[in-house]
């Protein structure tokens, strides 16, 4: 019999579901009473059976019912062998056999997963189990993550994508597929097609089975055993092409389907995994958001319906942001923020941190408008509530990732530089997820780049690392947003990152204030004939010495 089993409690605790219905809270009324977690409801959730077996829903509780670490929503969820289920902090695995039996032994059924939860079954029996490359497959997505940002079309985006993930899974082929209405209903239409080496020339049919599961079911779809999947086996892809594998994940974002991923192999030796699967989703929200920023830039937007948003938005920004200078102890700061024509969510600060710490902070919330100057201030907000309570350089950013995972939309993350610089033992101590890399400018010697070492916030549950530099007297700090490097001349050319780094360079010598002018002016200067297509925000950290 099916049965709940807590996990990280101090005596092993299992909870057999022997009713059709059971309630789940902190309440004594519920039927597995969960004391001590004031994350948890008096009355949070319920599992019941239903034809198609357990599902759970929640109650409507004030912190929400998790899956997989994905929100169920107001909809009923399908619970599978293995799932991770969190109220609170209290999380429980839901297995399907008598307790004690081994997880190995159980047989999953065929299924269809929700794009937005994320179970850990497939298709055609129970998944292979690897050995997981968590650290890969971070690093991975980190880098991509900071490809993605820098695509300037629909075209060299889908190229980014469907090229990593051919490499990554090792598949015959990848396409980004995108629905076409029709009179009759609506077809598909191959956007972007990669193909391992010998299969280009081959006529390629991807399974619209598949397809239509992802585009209409919002579902994503995992077989490792195309021929024995009674979805698949009877479809001329899979006959014709003698597919074994096959991966379907939905572009998702803002509670649309515009598109999925789709993968597939004949090679019986490939066979996809859900750790596969994970990967692909991430990948897939990734792709999903930036696509939706770049139709969001190439979108004519009515500029009388967004005045007032626009307007409230910028209040919120400039009265957020500190002035353009500031001085703490031996250190001149100087910062600047330029709103481009659709408000967005840059972000710049310095807070001291005691008596001889300031912490410095450089941030951009993707997308633009309301939404993203909304969620940048609730980062402003909680970033300043940890640093006045003493809270410690890396446990600030997990807290901000945990926050922004759990209380922002999916298609929000936040590209998030933060560092501590301590001018009694002149160092620099700082994280960095997902940000364009801040320069370092010593008196003399190369300019050294404080690079990513994690994805953005809001995009996985992972751990930070700091790292620390030396901060001496006369060495400057220039954070910057991708608004400076991708700011375009005429002829579409980009200032980019060299451009940047040689005018630091050739400037070095300058105090804070000025030499954020300089940047300033000649960012400006290189676009002054293109329009402005994102916000430019810059701040520069000089140690005076004095």
């Amino acid at each position: 019999m099916p049965y709940l089993k807590l996990l990280h409690a101090k005596a092993p605790q299992v909870h057999v579901l022997s009713r059709d219905v059971t309630t789940l809270g902190r309440s004594g009324e519920a039927d597995i009473a969960i004391g001590g977690d004031r994350g948890v409801s008096k009355l949070h959730a319920r599992i019941e059976t239903e034809a198609s077996g357990y599902v759970i829903a929640d109650l409507g509780s004030r912190n929400g019912t998790y899956v997989n670490d994905h929100p169920i929503g107001d909809e009923p969820a399908p619970l599978l062998p293995g799932d991770r289920i969190r109220l609170g902090r209290s999380v429980f695995v839901f297995e399907g056999g008598e307790p004690g039996e081994r997880a190995d032994d159980l047989q999953a059924p065929a299924s269809l997963f929700r794009a937005d939860q994320l179970p850990y079954t497939m298709a055609g029996g129970t998944p292979a189990v690897k050995p997981e490359d968590t650290d890969g497959r971070l690093l991975k997505l980190t880098e991509l993550s900071k490809e993605v940002m820098t695509a300037r079309s629909e075209a060299e985006l889908g190229d980014l994508v469907t090229g990593s993930l051919l490499e990554w899974l090792e598949a015959d082929c990848c396409a980004i597929v995108h629905p076409v209405e029709t009179g009759d209903g609506y077809d598909f239409e191959i956007r972007t097609l990669a193909s391992r080496p010998g299969y280009e020339d081959r006529s390629i049919s991807i399974s619209t089975t598949a397809v239509k599961q992802a585009l209409e079911n919002r579902m994503a779809s995992i077989t490792s055993n195309a021929p024995g999947d009674e979805r698949f086996r009877d479809r001329q892809s899979v006959i014709v092409r003698r597919l074994v594998s096959i991966l379907c994940v939905p572009l998702w974002h803002e509670d649309r389907v515009f598109g999925l991923l789709y993968l597939d192999s004949a090679d019986p030796a490939v066979e996809f995994t859900v750790d596969h699967l994970g990967l692909s989703s991430a990948v897939a929200n990734l792709t999903a958001i930036k696509t939706d920023n770049l139709r969001l830039f190439d979108a004519a937007v009515a500029k009388s319906a967004l005045d007032k948003e626009l307007a409230l938005a910028g209040e919120i920004q400039a009265g957020l942001l500190p002035g353009e200078s500031y001085a703490f102890n031996t250190l001149a700061c100087a910062g600047a923020h330029v709103s481009c024509e659709e408000i967005g969510g840059d972000y710049y600060d310095f807070i001291p941190y005691g008596e001889d710490v300031l912490t410095v902070t450089i941030a951009d919330v993707t997308g633009h408008g309301p939404s993203s100057a909304l969620l940048m201030v609730a980062c402003k907000t909680m970033l300043t509530t940890l640093i006045d309570i003493g809270v410690p350089l890396v446990e600030r950013v997990g807290r901000l990732n945990d926050y922004i995972l759990h209380h922002s939309s999916v298609s929000q993350f936040i590209t998030f530089f933060h560092a501590d610089i301590d001018t009694g033992a002149n160092t620099l101590r700082y994280c960095n997820a997902g940000h364009n890399p801040p320069m370092l400018l010593s008196q003399d010697g190369p300019v050294q780049k404080l690079h990513a070492a994690a994805p953005p916030l809001g995009i996985a549950d992972v751990s930070f690392e700091v790292e620390s530099v030396r901060f001496e007297s006369g060495t400057r700090l220039v954070m910057y947003t991708d608004g400076v490097t991708e700011a375009a001349n005429a002829e579409g050319d980009l200032y980019e990152e060299q451009r940047l780094e040689s005018l630091l360079t050739k400037h070095r010598g300058q105090d804070a204030g000025a030499l954020k002018d300089t940047v300033m002016a000649a960012v400006f200067g290189f676009s002054s004939e293109s329009r402005q297509c994102d916000d430019v925000t810059l701040a520069v950290v000089e140690h005076t010495g004095a």
